[in-house]
């Protein structure tokens, strides 16, 4: 699809996790334009740009100067532990897009309920719903189609602080929750009738992806065993080198 990217955050930390992430993304969805934000490029395909950010930047600089570089208006947002084990529904994910093209009152649509979905739902469709941007978590790092304007917006006016709290007790994603509100940012939740996973999160039928494959550095196999364990065996990757949970 035209003016549509992947976007995915990545670290070279993690770059362990890139051959298992991009193989899994070329088998169950492949063919789009893929954006890379790292501070090192080294070991990306070559079929991805990459574009380098400063890792002395707080997370908030970094992913804004990341997207000032993206050409489309629409992306979907990834990071490098949220492995695809499934193919994705691209007409599903087209159909999306070009809802948010037509509609100016939504700025996204997330692709994985959590614990703020709301009973009200889009025009009385069956798989979309409304969030209440007042509610925790509205701004999530969780995988969502985004109007890339507004996604650009809420990082500019949120305030220059790290992803999670590693450098103030300030932590982005709280902020920009706060940024959200006073916007008045409306966004949409895609949920089918999915299981639930864990606690507060449910698997996503569109885009079928494990969150997250990494809990503090290590794999989790608690929530994903049946769905990560064989992707690791299949790249290789030997999970006692970073342990489990």
């Amino acid at each position: 699809m035209k003016n549509f990217c992947l976007a995915v955050n990545t670290v070279s930390t993690c770059r362990d996790l890139w051959g298992m992430f991009f193989g899994q993304l070329e088998k169950h969805y492949p063919g789009n334009k893929v954006y890379v934000f790292t501070d090192d490029g080294d070991g990306i395909p070559d079929s991805c740009e990459v574009i380098r950010y400063d890792p002395r930047d707080n997370f908030r600089t970094q992913y804004l100067k990341c997207l000032k570089s993206v050409k489309e208006d629409f992306l979907l947002n990834f990071n490098e532990d949220y492995i695809l084990y499934g193919d994705v529904e691209k007409d599903a994910v087209d159909e999306y897009v070009s809802l948010l093209s037509k509609d100016d009152a939504i700025s996204f649509i997330r692709l994985t309920r959590g614990s703020n979905v709301t009973p009200s739902k889009y025009k009385n469709r069956e798989d979309l719903f409304y969030l209440d941007n007042r509610a925790e978590y509205f701004y999530s790092q969780t995988v969502a189609i985004w109007k890339k304007s507004v996604l650009e917006k809420i990082h500019e006016m949120g305030p220059d602080v790290h992803i999670a709290g590693k450098r103030t007790k300030l932590q982005f994603e709280v902020e920009a929750n706060k940024v959200c509100s006073r916007l008045d940012i409306k966004g949409l939740l895609s949920y089918r009738n999915e299981p639930k996973r864990g606690l507060v999160h449910y698997d996503s039928r569109i885009v079928p992806y494990i969150a997250s494959a990494l809990v503090k550095g290590k794999w989790n196999l608690g929530e994903y065993e049946k769905e990560l364990a064989p992707i690791l065996t299949e790249y290789g990757i030997d999970y006692k080198k970073r342990g489990r949970v």
